[in-house]
């Protein structure tokens, strides 16, 4: 798979390079986790896509916004700062095989996967980190993946009729459009940093959000609106570019990268 992978990446030809800035891996393990540490144990979500056993995430809890699962490989925060690079590829996008609406337009799925991974590069980059395209031994790759959409008409369904050669909307009009017509009920980011060079998993968590309805617990349901589907991906983005910014400074200098009052503290004093 990862031989694959290189060569496919390799076929691209270019690399995009920014600011050259040695990247700490923290960044990517930690900056995704949620403060407080519960009891290991799994919530249901569609399995496959990390390389890892699901059994090894551990649940954490953050107020408010939900249940998420984290693994760090033994080792791998002794080893920050040892990444100069990082691939961000194109999302996979996973469908709920229960789903009530089992489908969407290609050029819808591509939008939602594309709007997630230029929300991550965009953070990188604002931030002076490289951003690559080739992989190698100081490379750090990151996979991401939409899994556990669960999509349900709307009552009023509007029409949906896609012109022959219709010129390509912009990424977030194409999503916000689809969610005009179909609900997001329920979702699943899954992240996965690997090097690039070995295959060896480094990292992976899994942020679960949304609920259906359930009688039997009293669970009500929980929409996911176009605004909070972007700030989702954009929240995580900028946890990324803060924990980068920790890396290049003195522990007693960290800040809390779920804690949006002290990034903008540090923004403002930047």
């Amino acid at each position: 798979m990862l031989l694959r992978f290189t060569k496919s990446l390799r076929r691209a030809g270019r690399i995009r390079m920014n600011t050259l800035k040695r990247l700490s891996l923290v960044a990517i393990l930690v900056c995704l986790a949620p403060v407080g540490l519960a009891e290991v144990g799994t919530f249901p979500v569609q399995q496959g896509f990390l390389s890892i056993d699901y059994a090894l995430l551990e649940t954490r809890v953050e107020a408010g916004d939900g249940i998420d699962l984290l693994y760090v490989s033994p080792g791998a925060l002794a080893r920050a700062g040892e990444y100069r690079g990082v691939i961000v590829d194109q999302p996979e996008i996973w469908i709920a095989e229960d789903s009530e609406y089992g489908g969407e337009k290609p050029e819808n799925l591509v939008a939602i996967a594309e709007l997630i991974r230029e929300a991550f590069t965009a953070r990188l980059i604002s931030r002076g980190r490289t951003v690559v395209e080739e992989p190698g031994p100081d490379i750090l790759y990151l996979r991401l993946a939409l899994t556990d959409l669960y999509l349900k008409k709307k009552k009023r369904r509007l029409l949906a009729y896609t012109p022959i050669g219709a010129v390509a909307k912009a990424g977030a009009d194409l999503v916000r459009e689809m969610m005009e017509k179909v609900d997001i009920i329920e979702m699943a980011f899954q992240f996965e940093a690997v090097d690039s060079d070995t295959g060896e998993v480094l990292g992976a968590i899994i942020i679960k959000r949304g609920a259906r309805k359930d009688k039997a617990t009293g669970q009500k349901l929980v929409r996911i609106d176009f605004d909070e589907f972007r700030e989702i991906v954009f929240e995580y983005g900028v946890r990324i570019s803060c924990h980068f910014d920790n890396g290049e400074l003195p522990e007693e200098q960290w800040i809390d990268c779920t804690d949006p009052a002290a990034r903008a503290q540090r923004e403002a004093a930047s």
